[in-house]
């Protein structure tokens, strides 16, 4: 359940990343506890059938998760290779999928339990998937061992394994697979993601079936810790607040014990062995002392004439409050570069929150502003200022291409026989423009959603409408 991430932590405390699984047993007890919930399902159609019973408001296209499987499979001792008999207990999970209307297998090797999958066992589960014409789509491995990039090697080890089975390959938000340092300027940032977008159209050229997708912003789309103290969180979980952190600031023993850990890597946020201009990445959007707001970290310990950690450490301790701006992975040049692709789709990357969501424990997550207005900055971002794309060519992208990939026949099209899958908008309002003092606002500008013929939104509110389907593989 991880959207649940205040369930976990209480399941499951811990001073550094939990990596590692809770029995659905345990989860569904507390699930049932808090929100009258209770996981009745073991199966992939179980769950759909539980999915149409309740009903839901927009449209719902699965897969069949590869790390769901193998956790079920491999249960609690995940960290190394299947055995025989445990990838024939997966091919049978995923068949089940794909006979319940699963429209393929879904792979993300940057996370627990997948990343310590073998290439042979991706390789045996997506023969299943292929025999019922289903499509790979893969989180490529951005990352190796101890965190090194991984880079163009994982994308080029997804198109080794669709060519070994003949399966279509959807390659989950592209990014450059190059890196290069110090961060570069727009050409090089353009550079890097024209040599990405070589190997996949070399990958083209030779009859493999690829597409893939991108998030339509520069700092991804799922949660964003909202304090500078949130990049802290080991420390921040083990004294309970950012005030209590502030105080701990003030022992300099402390603040070297901190340095070291995120020297050895124990922050997710901030790992200066792997990437040394991290402190770019970081924005301060509000401060005590308003001078630092608008700046990066590095530009303040430039100022200070410190090291970026001890800068960092200096800032939480002179505001523990202080708030940071979403933290960008990408430049603006290089995703423009992948949205001009023929190929590219629009994928949000993010989960249904609602508009009060946070997370009460540290790092006390937000949802990413993309989760409520990722959309709505699209489309205004890079059709109406950047001018980009055309607004036929932005919709294609998020609708009828991504059906298309898919199989999803009717939707993503207005025509006579088609779905009724409408947004109704307002151009010259729409906007689409991030806050990070408060991320989850609704864009303006969206003045009706139709799903399935039903209006689920109006006049800018959810009128409370569940007309949405599960649209499974050919129509199941």
């Amino acid at each position: 359940m991880f959207w649940d991430l205040d369930l976990l932590f209480e399941l499951r405390p811990r001073k550094y990343e939990f990596e590692g699984l809770v029995p659905v047993e345990e989860m569904s007890d507390k699930l049932e506890e808090r929100y009258g919930l209770r996981v009745t399902w073991r199966k992939f159609g179980e769950f759909l059938s539980w999915l149409e019973e309740e009903g839901i408001s927009v449209n719902y296209a699965p897969l069949v998760g590869h790390n769901t499987i193998r956790a079920q499979a491999l249960g609690p001792d995940f960290k190394r290779r299947s055995t025989q008999g445990e990838i024939e207990d997966m091919k049978e999970m995923v068949e089940e999928a794909m006979e319940a209307g699963a429209l393929g297998l879904s792979c993300g090797l940057d996370y627990a339990p997948g990343r310590y999958a073998d290439r042979g066992e991706i390789v045996e589960l997506l023969k299943v998937v292929r025999d019922y014409g289903g499509v790979f789509s893969i989180h490529w491995r951005s990352r190796g061992e101890g965190g090194i990039p991984f880079g163009v090697k994982g994308i080029l080890e997804s198109i080794s394994i669709a060519r070994e089975v003949g399966i279509r390959l959807q390659l989950s938000h592209l990014h450059p697979g190059y890196a290069i340092y110090p961060l570069p300027p727009p050409d090089l940032e353009e550079a890097a993601a024209g040599a990405t977008l070589e190997v996949v159209d070399e990958a083209i050229e030779e009859g493999i079936d690829l597409g893939f997708d991108v998030i339509p912003n520069t700092s991804g789309g799922t949660l964003y810790p909202p304090l500078l103290a949130s990049l802290l969180v080991p420390w921040l979980r083990e004294l309970g607040s950012p005030e209590e952190l502030r105080r701990a600031l003030e022992m300099e023993d402390f603040r070297e014990e901190v340095k070291r850990g995120i020297l050895d890597g124990k922050c997710p946020w901030i790992d200066p062995r792997v990437d040394p201009y991290w402190a770019e990445r970081v924005v301060i959007a509000d401060h005590r002392e308003s001078a630092y707001v608008g700046k990066s970290l590095a530009d303040i310990a430039e100022e200070m004439e410190k090291s970026d950690l001890d800068a960092l450490l200096e800032l939480v301790a002179m505001d523990p409050r202080a708030r940071i701006k979403p933290l960008e992975f990408e430049g603006e040049a290089a995703l423009e570069a992948f949205l001009k692709h023929p190929r590219c789709a629009i994928g949000l990357d993010t989960y249904v929150f609602d508009d009060k969501w946070s997370m009460r424990y540290p790092p006390y997550y937000l949802p990413h502003p993309n989760t409520y207005r990722g959309m709505a900055r699209y489309l205004s971002r890079y059709v109406k200022e950047r001018k980009v794309l055309s607004l036929e060519e932005a919709i294609y992208k998020a609708t009828r291409l991504p059906a298309e990939r898919y199989g999803l026949e009717g939707r993503g099209i207005v025509r006579p026989g088609a779905y009724a899958d409408l947004v109704v908008l307002d151009l010259e309002k729409l906007e689409g423009g991030f806050d990070p003092s408060e991320p989850r606002r609704y864009p303006t500008g969206i003045e009706y959603v139709v799903v399935n013929g039903t209006i689920v939104v109006e006049r800018g509110r959810h009128t409370g409408a569940r007309p949405g389907r599960v649209l499974k593989r050919n129509g199941i």
